[in-house]
């Protein structure tokens, strides 16, 4: 006798609910596998050397993607498509694909707008933004960040990372305020050395250095990681030297040699502690301080830098400009770096400051004057004697009155005055020797331009100068150049000189005197704050915040900020007389390496 097979009771409930209990586990292993891989890649990256992202972490964060990827196809409605759409544009910052990273944290808000990751997805997409250097559009979401999230759990991350971000927009004073709200959000020792010494940096941008120099002796007592604690004291040491504290420098780099012995930097320090005695005046210590390290680092950065130092000690303290160019010479046939390069460099500006003293020698007063005239600019422009061309350019003046190099060199002496040293008195009175002594000259509507431009007054100075372009003298031979070519050419000169004095920061040349900071012309340095302006806030407006404060509360320097902004002339009415101050420029500055860890990006949910 046949049974028919029936199914027992409520058998397709229990196969239902066993069918959506292995669905579930199954997403739920896709999703726990993508945070694992995440984390991992994390910590494949936190022990990388570098910020540049690590294969080992570019693997992983690739499997986190991959899980992302199969969760938004296999389980779209899942109550989890939020979290697998921010880990996947964390996993794309992670490796590197910032523009994918962006439009994924985009896709979040737009998708879900509610969800717990939007606050995360912000800041992380404002710290891609930054990585594709978009430093605008990061600083507006950075503040957007900080007005809508005041609780956010990496206020840490916030803090430092809008810091990073104001110091490439060189808007220094406000880079502070957020690396000291970076310091007491900081969770860690790491997390506040960090802080500490990239306010540190900001300060000494700023020129505030007795500031600078006690975050960086706070920052020693919190940093713990061996080459960024000698990075920090060598900084610390430097700002010592800008305040003059040599012997307080001298003891304090002597200290820190003894640490920098392990890491095998005492070479870097022993130049640091050679510089200071030659500062001091104890020059036969330095020289053969110097000398020693030569050989005993032959053929490396130390031992290049320690014979630069040799020539430039005896060429701007000894006096013996032969002998300077003797040791200069030296590093001719060595391999090329900036310190071989500035030998040659200097070199070649002492044989030519020898002819041109013997030029001086010539029969004829003409090419004396031209001679003299040279000198005065090679002291200024090359050998970067400002004092030494100050003094030549008065001989110039003096002994050549009739020569056509007088006016030129009274000129030079306005602009030194004007952009090297910002003496308001003495600027007036240049000028007004300069119109009086050469009233046929184009040097005098020159120099009444120029103090038009600089000072931003009204006064009888002004008056005349627009007079003068009122009534012109048509004896006067004039090119003419529009209004953008001068503000080029006057931010030229003004540039040439800050541009060599921070290519000595930039190569280390810590063995030249400090040179006092300069800054940009002020029509230079009005435009380029106004462009930041404009820049900055069409971002914000983007965003719904408001406005930063005007060019001059934070881009511009005290000197400058309560001046009005000077008048320009009408081009075709006006042509500047050129200043013969052709300096030769080096490359501009590159902007500060990022010297700070990638950061470790994860929600706060």
């Amino acid at each position: 006798m046949s049974h028919t097979l029936t199914k027992p009771p409520g058998s397709w409930i229990f196969g239902s609910l066993l069918l959506a209990a292995f669905a579930g586990c199954a997403y739920y292993n896709t999703f726990y596998l993508a945070k694992r891989y995440y984390r991992e890649g994390q910590r494949a990256q936190e022990r990388s050397v570098t910020d540049a992202p690590a294969p080992d972490a570019i693997a992983k964060y690739d499997a986190t993607i991959r899980q992302c990827a199969k969760i938004l196809v296999d389980y779209p409605k899942s109550k989890w498509v939020d979290d697998a759409i921010y880990f996947m544009g964390a996993a794309m910052y992670g490796k590197g694909d910032y523009s994918g990273a962006i439009k994924k944290f985009e896709e979040l808000r737009a998708n879900t707008p509610n969800s717990p990751y939007v606050p995360d997805s912000k800041l992380t997409e404002a710290l891609a933004r930054l990585k594709r250097k978009e430093y605008a559009e990061a600083e507006a979401l950075f503040f957007e960040v900080d007005k809508q999230y005041p609780s956010l759990p990496r206020r840490w991350e916030l803090c430092f990372y809008a810091g990073e971000c104001e110091a490439q927009l060189q808007d220094y004073p406000l880079a502070v305020s957020w690396y000291e709200r970076a310091d007491q959000a900081a969770k860690n020792r790491r997390e506040r050395a960090d802080a500490l010494r990239r306010m540190g940096d900001a300060l000494l941008e700023c020129a505030r250095f007795e500031e600078a120099q006690a975050v960086y002796a706070q920052c020693l007592k919190e940093e713990e990681r061996g080459r960024k604690r000698l990075d920090v004291a060598l900084s610390r040491g430097g700002v010592l030297q800008e305040l003059k504290r040599y012997d307080e420098a001298l003891a304090f780099y002597s200290t820190w040699r003894l640490y920098a012995v392990q890491d095998r930097r005492d070479g870097e320090f022993a130049i640091r502690i050679f510089e200071c005695m030659g500062q001091l005046g104890r020059v036969k210590e330095a020289l053969e301080g110097y000398q020693g390290l030569v050989e005993k680092f032959p053929h490396s950065s130390v031992a290049y830098e320690a014979q630069f130092r040799i020539g430039y000690l005896l060429e701007s303290q000894v006096g013996d400009l032969d002998a300077a160019g003797r040791e200069y010479e030296k590093l001719k046939n060595e391999p090329q770096s900036q310190f071989q390069s500035q030998a040659v460099r200097r070199a070649q500006n002492l044989a030519t400051l020898k002819q041109y003293r013997q030029a001086m020698l010539a029969d004829t007063t003409q090419a004396k004057a031209r001679a003299a005239f040279m000198l005065a600019e090679l002291y200024y422009f090359q050998l970067e004697k400002t004092d030494s061309a100050l003094i030549q350019y008065r001989t110039v003046e003096r002994e050549f009155p009739g020569s056509p190099y007088a006016p030129k060199a009274a000129f030079a002496l306005l602009w030194i005055h004007t952009h090297d040293q910002s003496d308001t008195a003495a600027v007036a009175a240049l000028t007004d020797s300069i119109v009086t002594r050469y009233r046929k000259t184009r040097y005098a509507e020159s120099a009444l331009y120029l103090w038009k431009q600089w000072s931003g007054r009204t006064d009888e100075r002004t008056a005349l100068f627009d007079s003068m372009l009122a009534n012109p003298d048509t004896t006067v031979m004039r090119e003419r150049l529009t209004e953008k070519e001068l503000l080029e050419h006057s931010a030229a000169l003004a540039q040439a000189k800050d541009s060599l004095a921070m290519s000595q920061k930039r190569d280390s040349l810590a063995a030249i005197p400090p040179t006092p900071r300069q800054q940009p012309a002020p029509a230079e340095l009005a435009r380029l704050d106004s462009l930041r302006y404009v820049t900055r806030n069409s971002a914000r407006a983007l965003r719904g915040l408001p406005p930063l404060p005007r060019p001059a509360q934070f881009g511009v320097s005290d000197s400058t900020a309560s001046r009005p902004a000077p008048s320009v002339p009408d081009s075709t009415a006006f042509t500047p007389a050129p200043a013969e101050t052709t300096r030769a420029q080096d490359a501009p500055p590159l902007p500060p390496p990022d010297s700070t860890s990638a950061p470790v990006i994860g929600p706060s949910r």
